[in-house]
């Protein structure tokens, strides 16, 4: 049969023995109607099985990996104690409840300089050798320096003993577990901490049975850009009279050159008795040109507020 092209932007129909066309749009589709399957090329004459189209959107795509070079980032964080007056980062590794953790503060604190870090847990059950019940083993994210792109290395875990990074890092943005035993995705609480020169920053943590961290926080380098395209945050207060907390989005746009002094992108205020949330979307996503640091942070108006936010974006690789 003759090929179609059926509709903008190029999307050709066909049955599987006709021959695929070339010279057309990367990105273009071909959908063969006697096997149902759709295919995708991206340079206009190379074609691979891929996705019905009508059915996902480029975001879809993007998570999925199917365009180089755009990576789907959601970041999350947790603060479950912020007391009046109180100005924190939405990261669980500082809080109002007590005294804080050695070498975290509420104002998360990058390294002042590549360094490697020592990972360990509280608990002897968090151990890879000899198997323990808790977490095995963790993978860490984060950026060798503010021109390199992100890496990620596994840490086989030691109980309270520390394990030594490979690496060496200027910001760990994320910790997951990847293997546990029969108990708990993670038994004690798991920090990342700087070695020399910033030789007690906590600059990562995974709290006891939460597997990952919960930190809305996100460093990229000079070689990417990052596409804001959404913002929320939740305040959520047991009981008593109405509380009020104030959230902003922070831009460092200069990590490399230093680390203390952020810019206000988005404040916004938030309202509860129990709960109460509030999403921001951007159908023009906002550009953020690396080497930079985005962060939410919050302001409590009363004690025991626990704030809840993070960021979802589209990095691309410039």
């Amino acid at each position: 049969m003759t090929v179609e092209r059926i509709v903008t932007p190029e999307r050709y129909i066909g049955v599987s023995t006709d021959t695929k066309p070339t010279h057309v749009r990367a990105g273009a589709t071909f959908k063969e109607y006697d096997t149902g399957s759709t295919y995708i090329t991206h340079n206009g004459y190379d074609w691979v099985v891929g996705y019905d189209l009508p059915l996902i959107s480029y975001g879809h795509m993007v998570a999925a990996g199917a365009i180089s070079g755009r990576f789907a980032i959601n970041k999350f964080g947790r603060n479950t104690e912020i007391d009046a007056t109180v100005v924190a980062d939405i990261w669980n590794g500082g809080h109002t409840t007590g005294a804080l953790p050695a070498g975290t503060s509420l104002i998360w604190v990058a390294p002042t300089a590549a360094a490697k870090h020592n990972i360990a847990s509280t608990s002897t059950s968090d151990d890879g050798n000899p198997a323990g019940v808790g977490a095995r083993t963790i993978r860490i994210y984060g950026l060798p320096d503010w021109n390199t792109a992100e890496i990620s290395e596994d840490i086989t875990m030691n109980g309270t003993t520390n394990v030594e990074t490979a690496n060496s890092y200027v910001i760990l943005h994320r910790m997951k577990v990847l293997t546990k035993g029969a108990t708990s995705s993670n038994v004690g609480t798991i920090t990342a901490t700087a070695k020399a020169p910033s030789t007690t920053t906590v600059t990562a943590r995974i709290e006891v049975g939460k597997g990952q961290t919960e930190m809305a926080i996100y460093g990229f380098p000079s070689t990417q850009k990052f596409y804001l395209s959404a913002l929320y945050a939740f305040a959520n207060k047991a009981a008593g009279a109405a509380a009020l907390a104030d959230v902003n989005l922070l831009f460092n746009p200069e990590p490399d050159a230093e680390l203390t002094n952020f810019l206000s992108k988005h404040p916004f205020g938030l309202q509860t008795v129990g709960t109460s949330g509030l999403p921001i979307m951007f159908p023009v996503p906002e550009e953020y040109a690396g080497p930079g640091i985005l962060k939410v942070q919050g302001f409590s108006g009363s004690n025991d507020m626990d704030i809840s936010a993070g960021f979802d974006g589209i990095l691309v690789t410039t």
